[in-house]
């Protein structure tokens, strides 16, 4: 996001809008005032020099590291993704919506809030919920064992288990992360078999091919190799893998 430029409190219009809601002027006369249809025009110019609207009046929106849009190609959530694909030229947000398994906009919109984003009329696209953003900063900075308490032992071993598995869990969340995926190969010819899909699984596996560069056949390899490891068929997996 551009950092927000002070100089911009000397544009004729906005320093005019700023004074005449100090002096108590409503929406509609300052609307009538600049000859706009309505209030969506004044909102999206102050938008895009840097300003919200807090209900009163306009305040400069306060900076993030990076948009939503710049940190989706590195992020590889469902949010992101919906992200991304809205920063294409002529996005559909409706067959966006559709293609992620949603019934209606309205649905999609719900997910993203809940997740953190917020429409940007400007954009076109979601961005990070600025809201979100202040009550995660000022977040009081808690260890685990202040939060479930000293008196109770089960949770407390629970953390100790999570903890003695940490170079584990750090494997699995950094390779969710940085979109590294396993590799696994494995013994005996190809064979066809077929598979009746939902549509949306089918959408979803097509998307990830495309946009990872990765073969379908591979992705569902992978998927059922990581399947058979979390369930109990590790030891038969290795069986079936070439070293």
């Amino acid at each position: 996001m551009t950092p927000f430029n002070p100089a911009v409190y000397e544009d004729p219009k906005i320093k005019e809008v700023l004074e005449m809601l100090a002096a108590g002027s409503d929406k509609e006369k300052i609307v009538e005032h600049f000859g706009h249809k309505n209030w969506k025009s004044i909102d999206m110019y102050f938008r895009r020099k840097g300003f919200r609207w807090n209900k009163t009046t306009f305040d400069p929106i306060p900076e993030l590291a990076t948009s939503a849009v710049d940190e989706s190609r590195f992020i590889h959530t469902k949010a992101a993704h919906v992200v991304r694909q809205l920063s294409v030229k002529h996005a559909d947000i409706r067959q966006i919506a559709i293609k992620n398994g949603f019934q209606n906009v309205g649905e999609l919109g719900e997910y993203m809030k809940a997740n953190g984003y917020v429409w940007d009329t400007v954009l076109n696209n979601y961005e990070y919920d600025v809201t979100t953003v202040q009550k995660e900063d000022t977040a009081p900075n808690l260890s685990v064992f202040d939060v479930v308490g000293t008196e109770n032992d089960e949770i407390q071993q629970l953390v100790r288990f999570l903890l003695s598995k940490k170079h584990r869990l750090v494997e699995l969340l950094e390779t969710e992360n940085n979109g590294t995926l396993p590799r696994y190969t494995f013994k005996g010819g190809k064979t066809n078999k077929t598979l009746g899909l939902p549509s949306s699984v089918q959408t979803l596996l097509h998307d990830f091919s495309t946009e990872f560069n990765v073969t379908q056949r591979a992705i569902i390899e992978i998927s059922l190799a990581e399947f058979f490891k979390k369930y109990g068929y590790a030891e038969q997996l290795n069986q079936v893998l070439l070293e």
